[in-house]
């Protein structure tokens, strides 16, 4: 058993953009770094359940353009007990 990380969003309000996030957008990553997969890639949306990594580290990513200083987000983490065989 090993321990995941599960992400929750409390607020997301970012710079109005399109679907690809062109603008700011808040990333997340199943692991220590940029190099590790995506979780996704939000902007415009709140995930309805948590997003959960495979292992017990996740990179948050934050970008913004230079052209407009609005918008702020919030996180919630926990840790939650996982087996070797899935999520």
């Amino acid at each position: 058993m090993f321990q995941a990380v599960s992400v929750t969003f409390n607020e997301l309000s970012l710079e109005e953009g399109d679907v690809h996030c062109s603008f700011d957008s808040l990333t997340l990553h199943d692991g220590p770094s940029v190099e590790s997969s995506s979780l996704g890639k939000f902007c415009n949306f709140v995930p309805d359940s948590p997003v959960r990594s495979s292992s017990s580290s996740i990179l948050v990513l934050f970008q913004s353009d230079e052209s407009t200083h609005e918008g702020r987000f919030s996180l919630s983490w926990t840790f939650v007990d996982q087996t070797s065989q899935g999520k």
